[in-house]
């Protein structure tokens, strides 16, 4: 099933956005990360990629002070793929991606506040503290031998203070766990994921 829905993907974005395959993981340190580590004491970035779409996607938590924050850095266009759009406009919003992609990711028009109140992001954010994620490690399925995906999710998180910025990544970290069996770091990232999806969709 993964597979089938990887591949329809695939062809979809030939059709609409064939540029945009030629994007590059930006699994290293922006100025949007720099961002957030000079202007806040803590952050939590979550980038959810694949192989057929490795633009900036995030979802970002972020504390200053008593205060909680919930930001998000993506494409506006990303939630058009797959759906008919007449020509002259399926042109814009392609030159409008390819603009997207070709900018590095910064304190920009792409970072959007999202409205919540701050009771509940005071919430989300002590159900994260109580993964304790400074101590999270990188898992990607390498030692499930017996358990094999191709065109996963990939999931990068960056840890950021004013010390410092910790990367952890998980690739397909749902399949693996009902595969592979419990892993702790494994069941943390799958616990974010739900949380700031979760908050987001709220």
């Amino acid at each position: 099933m993964y597979r089938t829905i990887a591949v329809v993907s695939l062809i979809t974005l030939f059709i609409y956005f064939p540029k945009q395959l030629q994007a590059q993981q930006q699994d290293k340190i922006t100025p949007l990360h720099k961002f957030f580590q000079a202007n806040y004491d803590s952050t939590l970035i979550y980038h959810n990629w694949s192989s057929w779409y490795n633009a900036p996607n995030y979802i970002i938590i972020a504390k200053q002070k008593q205060n909680v924050y919930l930001f998000t850095y993506t494409s506006p266009y990303k939630r058009l793929q797959g759906r008919p759009i007449p020509g002259d406009l399926k042109n814009l919003y392609l030159e409008e991606e390819t603009k997207f992609q070709k900018t590095v990711p910064n304190a920009n028009r792409y970072l959007l506040a999202q409205n919540l109140k701050q009771a509940e992001l005071q919430n989300y954010w002590q159900q994260l503290n109580a993964q304790q994620l400074w101590n999270i490690k990188s898992n990607k399925g390498e030692s499930a031998n017996n358990c094999m995906i191709e065109d996963g999710d990939e999931n990068t998180f960056y840890f950021i203070s004013k010390n410092g910025i910790k990367i952890a990544e998980f690739y397909a970290p749902t399949f693996y766990e009902e595969c592979a069996g419990e892993n702790s770091d494994r069941q943390k990232a799958i616990n974010v994921i739900e949380v700031l999806v979760g908050a987001l969709n709220n």
